[in-house]
């Protein structure tokens, strides 16, 4: 095949030039994003139930739909949170699940469940769950003229949350790249009735009675159509409220007497009492999310949005629009490393290719070969509709250092048969054909390694299908240009072109390529074949040390991100309201304003549509901040975590990364251990003292502190029933009466132009204590009339203290403790066992990440298994032997054990991206071994003796074995030093391939020989 290609240059030439202009103009077509588009196998239920307690909602709503959904196929875990008034209910699902089946199958179930819930229970709403409903960014709107830390211009915030709303939201939305704009911070209106106590008492009336009217007078029954002779009309009844006017002038008939309600109520419209608020840098704020079309262009969308809000700036100077948690900046920031390090690693290799190869058309040669393998590459991303990410541009930074193999080999070999004295049309025909059986058998066995990781459980398996596809298309692609492009190309240019060109006449007098590597390569074996022992023993030793580093090194799931944000959820643990929790966020904002960049902070109950994470109570608050550097984020995350726990000790707080497809995807800030206690007494309540003494005790125990159970102080108001009879008072006038002094009785809609407000009843502002001793009842005790008692004659009140949110399984419910930063997961979670079972009063089961991470680690041993034993097959079929394949995979326990070794001295774990790096490198390093193996058998059967064929085969692929080591290493090397999501995700991956390709070239060169000596030194002659 070669003969025949060399003996058609240009029609080679034209068919690759044409694959590379198509590839050219792919790669501008190509879509752009953070990470590959991956389905989120979860689902989540939400709940609302108004004016309903935690248990009460647990026990009436939650626990009949988990038994519903537990029948849900191919349901993994499933976990349920419920509150007062909400509840959320979590489904995930095998990875691989069509999540659109599951989702009519959950609705399915839910309605079946509707039978069995209370009558006026609303139906749950489905949210399935999905990367693009991330916010791209959220854009806040602040008053310029506001004071940070300070008071709100109560007025003007009104005109900017309608301006928000109105203008802003609406003119996001109309662009293409924009699927939705999600709004949260906004001051909502109601109109309000406040009825004067005495005037009621004195007229007679009730708040029965003014309900009754407002009815009465907001009612639309609807349309009839009539006949008058040739034309039919359509006849609209209505008497609906449309404005403050129509409500104060309702008119009531009380004992022959007709009042207007705004004769003794007090009527206006006003802003809803405030359950949450929005801040941005100390300012009170609007905050919208920016949620992408999941089919446009991430780049596209930025200029778009950039565009909008320079127009908007220049136009509204009044308000300050400012960007946080902007995932546009990361991707560009991420993908123009990536592309940077790719270009760094290309560089470096040309450099070594220039240093080994002492001339500059050979180089020259390989990078033109290489520059055309790559954008051939972006053709396959192309056909294949895979995207640019961050894990497909690592894969090719990846195989950069093994696509530039085959050129090497191919360039080496074509030399060799030169110096010998064959003619430039022979050698390049005889060079090629010699490799092209090592080389195809070098990427089958890489490829090999590659192929079982796409079959690893959950998203980690999907999400390195992306990896493993940039590799082996670089892989085939390099090889196929290595055999067909390269030998014309190198017989074009040392024929004709740039022969008597300056360019060609260039040479660089390298000691490296005059013979010094040789008497290296010679110095090195004498001194290993008179060291037997002690090289046998060295391969001995690393096999247990491979074992013992497996089980010393720390493991996690993926590494550490460096990053300069950080959400701090804060649950205040006690009983206040929203402009308190505004207060004491302020407070720790301020403290803390020189050492961020940025701070916004989401207090109480936001108004997000897509939001499918558990609401925050107005005893909550979410906090962001972001610093300069990486490096500030963990001092700051301990001193918030200080300054919080001395003013407020009863506070629970949690720190986690922000909401990016990365987080969502890998969900890294999840607990190393969740303990989880079941209670065996299942008509006894635990007690707020219990679960505080609980743990007390495990943090002593254990030495971690879990994170804190949160409660909530409630007041249990007790209706005297015996003396509602004996005063004739109906129960639904006292429950009106109640919620009218709570300010809890909307009881109508004013419906307006263009919005929809609430009609509430409410009474004045008092305290619990002066609504009990001044809040009369009407009763009619006796035949004299309407009486009135004190509301504390009928009522008692109570103090209790109850669990905040009840969580439950699929074992039902449980008490969660949460450990985080655990090294030993199991000697925890074994004394936490003994402090349950101590008291006796509980069952204990154990979740979170450490499971995970272990589950996913034996996984990947099983790969590595399966890869090494695909190795053999493809070894054993090159080699047509049994026992020479042994001999090349036995370098992989040592290269293995001094991996982890290079890791643990820099401080990086066993994770997902390191130990696919191992696995890598597996496949890559035992190609040095396989040309040195191949190249002695080719000598021996030439009649070579065997020591002297293991001298000559070594000097022959001595400069190609370290070459294509150095180019890999050179590869990696960028990613050391660089600080986005990408390059920091692949370092652990850069740190094994290197400390595994550096060790194995050595292990190639010098032990690999010595093993196959051993095995042949008897035999006389070649047989295998």
């Amino acid at each position: 095949m070669v003969k025949f290609l060399i003996q058609r240059p240009i029609a080679v030439l034209m068919a690759f030039t044409a694959c590379f202009i198509v590839g050219m103009v792919t790669y501008f077509t190509l879509p752009v994003s953070l990470l590959p588009d991956i389905a989120i196998p979860e689902i989540t239920v939400q709940i609302s139930a108004q004016n309903t307690s935690a248990r009460e909602l647990e026990n009436t709503v939650v626990k009949p739909l988990r038994q519903q959904l537990i029948q849900v196929a191919r349901l993994k875990d499933m976990d349920s949170e419920a509150h007062d008034g909400a509840g959320l209910i979590r489904l995930n699902f095998d990875f691989g699940t069509n999540t659109d089946l599951a989702f009519i199958e959950v609705n399915e179930k839910i309605d079946a469940a509707m039978n069995y819930l209370p009558k006026d229970t609303d139906r749950p709403k489905v949210v399935k769950a999905s990367a693009t409903d991330i916010p791209v960014f959220y854009l806040s709107l602040t008053l310029k003229n506001d004071s940070a830390y300070g008071q709100t211009d109560e007025r003007a915030f009104l005109d900017l949350c309608e301006f928000a709303e109105s203008v802003i939201k609406r003119r996001i939305e109309q662009l293409t790249e924009v699927a939705m704009v999600d709004i949260t911070g906004l001051v909502e209106r109601q109109l309000q009735i406040v009825p004067d106590e005495n005037k009621l008492a004195v007229l007679g009336l009730s708040i029965q009675d003014v309900e009754s009217a407002l009815a009465q007078n907001n009612v639309e029954p609807g349309s009839m159509t009539v006949r008058d002779g040739y034309y039919e009309y359509n006849i609209k009844f209505s008497t609906l409220l449309r404005t403050e006017e129509d409500v104060k002038n309702i008119l009531i008939n009380k004992n022959g007497r007709i009042i207007r309600l705004e004769e003794f109520c007090r009527i206006g419209i006003v802003p809803v009492r405030e359950k949450g608020v929005s801040m941005s840098n100390g300012k009170r704020a609007v905050t919208l999310a920016i949620i992408k079309q999941a089919d446009e262009n991430m780049d596209d969308m930025k200029q778009a949005i950039g565009g909008t809000m320079n127009y908007f700036q220049s136009v509204y100077p009044d308000i300050e629009f400012s960007v946080s948690r902007n995932q546009t900046e990361l991707l560009d920031y991420t993908i123009s490393n990536l592309q940077q390090n790719l270009s760094l690693g290309f560089l470096f290799i040309c450099i070594v290719a220039v240093l080994f190869l002492g001339d500059v058309k050979s180089p020259f040669i390989i990078g033109l070969s290489m520059v055309v393998s790559i954008v051939i590459c972006f053709l396959f991303f192309y056909l294949f509709k895979m995207s640019l990410n961050i894990i497909s541009l690592s894969g090719l930074i990846l195989a950069l250092g093994m696509m530039i193999d085959s050129s090497i080999i191919v360039t080496e070999n074509i030399s060799q048969y030169r110096e010998r004295g064959y003619s430039l049309k022979r050698a390049c025909i005889a060079g090629t054909s010699e490799v092209v059986t090592p080389m195809l058998s070098s990427s089958l066995t890489t490829i090999a390694v590659f192929v079982p990781l796409i079959f690893m459980s959950g998203i980690a398996g999907a999400i390195f299908y992306d990896q493993a596809f940039s590799v082996t298309v670089g892989l085939m692609v390099s090889y196929f240009t290595g055999i067909m492009l390269l030998p014309v190309l190198y017989m074009l240019v040392y024929r004709t072109g740039l022969r008597k060109s300056w360019f060609s006449r260039i040479r660089i007098n390298n000691p490296i390529k005059d013979h010094t590597l040789d008497r290296f390569y010679d110095a090195g074996i004498d001194f290993i074949f008179a060291h037997k022992t002690a090289s046998v023993l060295f391969c001995i030793v690393s096999v247990p040390l491979c074992v013992f580093m497996f089980y010393f090194i720390g493991k996690e799931r993926m590494p550490e991100i460096d990053q300069n944000e950080l959400i701090a959820r804060v649950e205040w643990n006690e009983n206040i309201h929203v402009d308190e929790n505004r207060r004491r966020v302020d407070n720790l904002f301020e403290l803390f304003k020189t050492e961020t960049v940025e701070q916004t902070a989401a207090v109480g109950q936001q108004d997000y549509l897509l939001n499918r994470e558990q609401a925050l109570s107005s005893s909550e608050a979410e906090l962001y901040f972001k610093t300069k550097n990486p490096s500030e984020i963990a001092p700051l995350q301990e001193k918030v975590y200080r300054a919080l726990k001395a003013e407020y000790p009863l506070a629970v707080i949690s720190f986690s990364p922000p909401e990016t497809v990365f987080e969502k995807l890998f969900v890294t800030g999840e607990a190393d251990v969740v303990a989880e206690l079941y209670s065996r007494n299942k008509e006894k309540v635990p007690t707020a003292d219990e679960l505080r003494s609980l743990e007390t005790e495990f943090a002593t125990r254990t030495g971690y502190a879990p994170t804190g159970i949160a409660f909530e102080n409630q007041l249990n108001i007790r209706i005297n029933k015996e003396k509602l009879l004996l005063y004739n008072v109906s129960y639904d006038e006292l429950y009106r009466i109640l919620k009218t002094a709570f300010k809890e009785n909307s009881i109508a809609t004013l419906h307006s132009y263009q919005q929809y407000l609430p009609i509430s009843i409410v009474g004045e502002e008092q305290t619990v204590n002066s609504i009990l001793q001044e809040t009369l009842v009407p009763t009619r005790a006796d035949q004299y009339g309407v009486e009135y008692l004190p509301l504390r004659e009928l009522v008692s009140v109570a103090p209790a203290e109850d669990l905040k949110a009840i969580t439950a399984g699929r074992n039902g419910e449980y008490v969660p403790f949460r450990f985080y930063e655990v090294k030993e997961a199991e000697p925890l979670m074994e004394q936490v066992k003994e402090v349950v079972d101590t008291i006796g009063d509980w069952d204990t089961a154990f979740s979170g990440s450490f499971f995970s991470n272990r589950k996913m680690l034996d996984e990947l041993v099983v790969i590595l298994f399966i890869s090494i034993l695909l190795m053999y097959f493809i070894l054993a079929a090159q080699f047509e032997s049994f026992v020479q394949p042994l001999v090349v995979l036995l370098e992989i326990p040592i290269d293995v054990a001094f991996a982890l070794v290079l890791l643990w001295i820099c401080g990086h774990t066993l994770n997902l991206m390191s130990a696919i790096g191992l696995i890598v490198t597996c496949g890559i390093i035992i190609n040095d071994s396989i040309l040195k193996l191949d190249a002695i058998n080719e000598l021996r059967k030439t009649g070579m003796p065997l020591l002297e064929a293991i001298h000559e085969a070594g000097r022959r692929r001595l400069r190609p074995i370290i070459m294509t080591s150095l180019t890999t290493i050179f590869a990696m090397v960028p990613l050391l030093f660089s600080f986005d999501m990408g390059s920091e995700l692949q370092k652990p991956l850069s740190i094994a391939m290197i400390g595994a390709m550096f060790i194995g070239t050595l292990v190639s060169l010098f032990i690999i020989p010595l093993i196959y000596w051993f095995i042949y030194k008897e035999r006389k002659k070649y047989e295998i």
